[in-house]
């Protein structure tokens, strides 16, 4: 039921979107946090594998909240998460994707992902996952194995960041 409240309260949000073509607009650059990963809904049977056919199999379902979906599932003692933080700038990589993570009670580390961000209409950008670091290793995608998804911008403003994937599947950023 939460969830439905949500998706009403998106959905009067971006019928009051200020910006006209938001994908042009300076007010997309910045540094904003994930507040909000709008998802599937629950299956009614329980599943190990309905993460993975999602993530496999559905149009939009980015690798990064994949994962970030699975690291929330496992116990406390294993993974910690902090903010997913992600930046938006002028310059290709234009994404660059963040999050502190403590592993097995370890030190934290910084995972980061970075993403190229190409312009497709007014309201459509391409994203495509160009490198990867993780433990202080950079990985460069090799371009056969890079992810790209389409991202639909439905509201921006100078607070606020809504974004659907090519499913529809919303996203709220609230700027840092």
């Amino acid at each position: 039921e939460d969830r439905a409240a949500i998706n009403e309260a998106i959905l009067k949000l971006e019928a009051l979107n200020p910006t006209e073509d938001p994908v042009y607009s300076s007010s997309i650059n910045g540094v904003w946090t994930l507040r909000y990963a709008g998802g599937y809904s629950e299956s009614k049977i329980p599943s190990p594998t309905r993460d993975l056919a999602l993530f496999l199999y559905s149009g939009g379902y980015s690798p990064g909240l994949f994962a970030l979906g699975l690291a929330q599932k496992l116990p406390a003692q294993f993974v910690e998460l902090g903010d997913l933080e992600i930046s938006i700038s002028r310059s290709q990589p234009r994404i660059e994707a963040k999050i502190d993570a403590k592993l097995f009670g370890g030190a934290e580390e910084t995972i980061e992902v970075k993403a190229r961000l190409e312009v497709d209409s007014g309201v459509r950008f391409t994203e495509t996952y160009e490198s990867a670091s993780v433990l202080g290793q950079t990985v460069d995608l090799p371009e056969a194995l890079q992810y790209s998804r389409d991202l639909y911008v439905s509201y921006v403003d100078d607070d606020i960041l809504v974004v659907r994937d090519g499913a529809g599947v919303p996203e709220i950023l609230v700027r840092k």
